[in-house]
């Protein structure tokens, strides 16, 4: 081999699908979830008959594979049929009835939503649901802060199959008698990934990203290893990925043990705390820089519809900037922008 022939050019690349290593990529084949999957399909099944199907909660731990088993079991059932409709909502970014309503309306194509209060736009989604069969997947339902929305899709639906996904396994049993009573779900808990399944999963996330043969003996150990120490598949496919740049930023045809090792002092400083962990006002606050990244202080605040002082508000932004949900920076006219910091659930 030449001293060069290991080096990298700018024409080529160690990815072939940089998307999968993306973690709301659906991978062709969804490993370790097989059982799982077919209970999801069992649920649904009964739409095909013109009957309603059985509602089903949801939970386990975060990046166990909850969100992507289902997002394959529906892209399975819109290659079977036409008659039956999905819809997918992210409760975590719509957390009232009136974001849930407005969200399924444009999964719906129904443009003609101006000025329609909450009731008109269950009425909306009523009709054009009934025509058919639906299957709605509530993904972080126990962020929903008006759960009347579940009573009011048991009652208006007539064909329908109701999917609650939750990382808190007890959201169920805290849920209103008067709603579970009409849910009346089956329930399915999701456990974590062992490392064999990990490493397996890794592997294949591997196969699909990058060139044949670039990733070194030892890494996928290393990414496994990690992945199962921090009990979330997610953590192992963001080292996968970060491992892959920083070997093309160091213009290796290989990404190699040190680069993994790399990735690795990135992921121990990426996030101090975790979302949750913050109290409602601070949450709020970083979903409206995520919905305003770039602004200054001055201008977020402006935009800001809680109660709390500016001084009080400076205060909460500092706090999520030390644990790296947000970052702070200075213009050359000395304002401090607010940016919002990619969290590792989003890759």
């Amino acid at each position: 081999m030449g001293l060069f022939d290991d080096i990298l050019h700018n024409d080529e690349s160690l990815f072939i699908n940089e998307q999968a290593l993306d973690y709301d990529y659906v991978p062709r084949i969804i490993p370790h979830r097989e059982n799982q999957q077919h209970y999801i399909a069992d649920v649904i099944k009964p739409l095909f008959q013109k009957k309603s199907g059985r509602n089903l909660f949801i939970s386990g731990a975060p990046g166990i594979g909850k969100t992507v088993a289902i997002k394959h079991v529906l892209r399975e059932l819109n290659d079977k049929t036409d008659d039956i409709i999905t819809v997918y909502v992210n409760c975590w970014k719509k957390d009232t009835s009136y974001k849930i309503l407005m969200d399924i309306c444009e999964q719906l194509n129904y443009k003609w939503v101006h000025n329609k209060r909450t009731d008109e736009l269950m009425k909306v989604v009523s009709d054009i649901v009934n025509k058919k069969s639906v299957v709605i997947v509530l993904d972080e339902v126990d962020r929903v802060k008006e759960l009347d929305i579940l009573y009011s899709f048991s009652e208006d639906f007539y064909k329908k199959c109701i999917l609650m996904i939750a990382n808190d396994s007890e959201w169920l049993i805290k849920l209103d008698e008067r709603i579970k009573s009409r849910l009346t779900p089956d329930s399915l808990e999701f456990k974590k990934y062992n490392y064999e399944e990990g490493l397996d999963i890794l592997k294949q996330r591997s196969q699909y990203a990058f060139v044949p043969d670039c990733v070194e003996k030892g890494v996928l150990e290393l990414v496994a290893s990690n992945a199962f120490e921090k009990g979330d598949i997610r953590t192992g496919i963001f080292l996968l990925k970060e491992s892959g740049n920083i070997a093309e930023m160091k213009a290796s045809r290989k990404i190699m043990v040190e680069h993994c090792e790399k990735a690795i002092e990135k992921l121990d400083s990426f996030k101090i705390k975790k979302q949750e962990d913050f109290g409602i006002e601070e949450i709020k606050i970083l979903e409206l820089v995520k919905e305003n990244s770039g602004l200054t202080i001055k201008e977020l605040f402006g935009v800001y519809s809680g109660e709390i002082s500016y001084r009080t508000f400076h205060r909460k932004l500092e706090e999520l900037d030390k644990n790296n949900m947000i970052s702070l920076g200075e213009r050359k006219d000395k304002s401090i922008v607010v940016n919002y910091t990619k969290k590792l659930s989003e890759f």
